[in-house]
């Protein structure tokens, strides 16, 4: 059940209304339930966090997954709310260690096993095609994921390798939209994820200059798509790239541009690392091995509610 569809969603509490019923209904099945509640910050923690608190009130076990880079920063400005919500959670998921800090500190010392560190799954595809001479980012395109620093940076860049393009994908800023004027860039605005996995399959490097970042699934797609990836060491970013791709700065314009430039003109390289990141999500990322580790941890949430 969906509590919302995103920002800007008009009918997020009749969403939540429904999910509150459905959370009911449970109570009165023979089947044993859980709820698995995802998170994040701000509004999220008021409106599925009372969805959690439902859920216990029913007396059905849950398991709050939290998402999102901001949630740290909105932890310590709201404390009281956050170890609330958390402390009635059976399990709590957690993708970076940052965020499994947090958690750990907000709980009594004897629940430090209800914290479990747990990574974002990405489908490989079936068959590689060719590359081209693209360069992509994907996300919102404004100050949070760097895409201020990208976008002046790669003027730069374009001027040694004039035969490159930089495909942007994603709502853009407003102060950011003159770029789309430059020849080499190209601003798809907002397109469906099917489309990012589209330019993704074609592109040589994926770029993410983030100022702040979990663990974001743009990186994990394009390295499941044998992209070379140049980032920003923010959130387990530098763990996730360790090996295979190019780690910058937050806000460092000019060594952005210089990671970029080595990795256009170094192909054996580009392929050499796009080999080693599509390994990487094979072995610790792929769907398959994320999925047999929530199956094994809402195996246990059901067998709990079925002892209830």
């Amino acid at each position: 059940m969906a509590s919302t569809t995103g920002r800007g969603d008009r009918w997020a509490a009749v969403r939540s209304l429904r999910c509150a019923w459905g959370i009911h209904c449970f109570r009165f099945s023979k089947r044993p339930h859980a709820v698995v509640a995802h998170l994040s910050s701000g509004g999220s923690f008021v409106r599925e966090g009372a969805l959690v608190a439902i859920a216990r009130l029913g007396g059905l076990p849950v398991a709050v997954h939290l998402h999102g880079s901001d949630f740290p920063i909105f932890a310590a400005r709201w404390p009281k709310l956050v170890g609330a919500v958390l402390r009635l959670a059976a399990k709590v998921y957690v993708l970076t260690g940052e965020t499994e800090d947090v958690v750990r500190a907000t709980l009594p010392a004897s629940a430090g096993d209800r914290v479990v560190k747990v990574v974002n799954g990405v489908a490989t595809p079936d068959r590689m095609t060719a590359k081209e001479r693209l360069v992509v980012f994907a996300g919102e395109v404004g100050t949070r994921k760097g895409a201020d620093i990208l976008l002046s940076a790669w003027l730069l860049v374009h001027q040694e390798n004039p035969a490159w393009n930089l495909i942007v994908a994603g709502p853009v800023e407003r102060e950011l939209r003159t770029y789309a004027a430059h020849p080499s860039i190209k601003m798809l605005g907002a397109i469906p994820r099917d489309e990012v996995q589209e330019w993704l399959s074609r592109a040589s490097i994926a770029v993410l200059p983030s100022r702040h970042e979990a663990l974001p699934m743009f990186l994990l797609e394009s390295m499941a798509h044998g992209c070379a990836v140049v980032a920003t060491a923010v959130g387990e970013v530098k763990e996730l790239l360790e090996g295979c791709g190019v780690i910058v700065s937050v806000e460092d314009r000019e060594g952005l541009g210089s990671a970029l430039n080595s990795l256009i003109q170094a192909p054996d390289t580009v392929g050499r690392m796009g080999a080693a990141a599509r390994i990487r999500i094979d072995e610790r990322y792929s769907a398959a091995a994320v999925t047999r580790l929530f199956e094994h941890e809402w195996q246990i949430l059901l067998e709990s509610a079925g002892g209830a």
